[in-house]
């Protein structure tokens, strides 16, 4: 009934749905994204955690879901701020996931046209974000033989680049600005909130958040030791591997340039069974409905510690996003 009822809107309104976000009138350009959208993400403490007092940082709080948000706040408007790029330039970015929603909702406050290339494994729910928000898509079918699309948005990334004038290419992967980013936000942050932190627990991907954190402890942590949770068929620290990974936000195909320059005391590999079975302890033992990769922080912490004999510490556990633009393709799968 309610499909009916929408189109029956649209049809006495004169729109088509596919036209409704044409027709929306575009929202006034925000000067200064920094100011204008402060937010603190909560620290959450957990019931129990191996004998140490563990807490989550539910990045998923901020503006547009993720962690990528900050990111795409803070670089966009320092870009724009010392004249790298202007209002009618260009931006462009491989994603099918967070960075490209904050991208693409940051992008329309600034007045930024913004181009993401996407790839069949997108959510629904991922895709019409960052179409709703007013970005282009290209959209890659190429996998490779792991089954990963990063290698061909990457190429297509280049080959876009090459043939059209004034674009920039945010790259995640290897803009140290996006490490600059999370080492003045999130990093600085946990560091501020848990200054007596023995342990911060950060996913590893694209290497921007893994690098900003790793160099925030370092500059305002006072010896918070970072450790790196990778999944299983991720090619960062086993490049050889032909174990085939489903969850997505975690791990990579490659090791990117921002990858290398993270700086972490030591890291942990976690399967996929252990993180899915995290993620459902967090929800019924927790209350705390966790994007994928969380499962992964979760589960390689637990074990992290329990491996090493560690009890007694004081750890942080970082959560770049919440369940809900997971549900159709995990949630639902697993737990439904």
């Amino acid at each position: 009934m309610g499909g009916n009822f929408f189109e029956k809107v649209c049809n006495k309104s004169g729109l088509a749905p596919s036209n409704l976000r044409h027709q929306a009138k575009k929202p006034e350009r925000t000067k200064n994204m920094l100011e204008d959208f402060k937010i603190t993400t909560p620290l959450v403490r957990l019931n129990g955690f191996a004998g140490n007092e563990a807490y989550i940082k539910l990045e998923g709080s901020n503006l547009y879901g993720s962690a990528k948000d900050r990111c795409a706040i803070y670089v966009l408007t320092k870009l724009l701020e010392e004249g790298a790029i202007t209002r009618d330039t260009e931006i462009v970015e491989s994603s099918s996931g967070n960075m490209g929603v904050a991208l693409a909702a940051v992008g329309a406050r600034l007045g930024l046209k913004i181009t993401i290339m996407i790839d069949e494994s997108i959510s629904k729910l991922n895709e019409f974000l960052i179409t709703s928000f007013g970005a282009n898509t290209v959209k890659i079918t190429e996998a490779d033989e792991n089954g990963s699309y990063l290698k061909a948005r990457l190429r297509t990334v280049r080959e876009y680049i090459e043939s059209h004038e004034d674009v920039y290419w945010f790259n995640q992967y290897g803009n140290p600005l996006v490490i600059e980013a999370y080492r003045e936000t999130v990093g600085k942050e946990i560091a501020q909130q848990m200054p007596d932190a023995d342990y911060v627990f950060v996913a590893i991907s694209s290497g921007g958040t893994i690098a900003g954190i790793s160099q925030a402890m370092a500059k305002y942590g006072q010896g918070i030791k970072v450790v790196a949770v990778d999944l299983e068929g991720s090619k960062i620290f086993d490049p050889n591997t032909k174990a085939i990974k489903h969850l997505t936000g975690i791990g990579s195909s490659i090791r990117s340039d921002n990858v290398q320059r993270a700086v972490f005391d030591d890291h942990i590999v976690i399967d996929e069974p252990s993180s899915i079975q995290a993620l459902y302890d967090m929800l019924q033992k927790e209350q705390l409905f966790l994007g994928g990769s969380s499962g992964c922080v979760v589960a390689g912490a637990e074990r992290y510690m329990q491996e090493h004999g560690l009890q007694g510490k004081k750890i942080v556990l970082v959560s770049h996003d919440r369940g809900d633009r997971y549900f159709n393709n995990l949630y639902s799968k697993y737990f439904g």
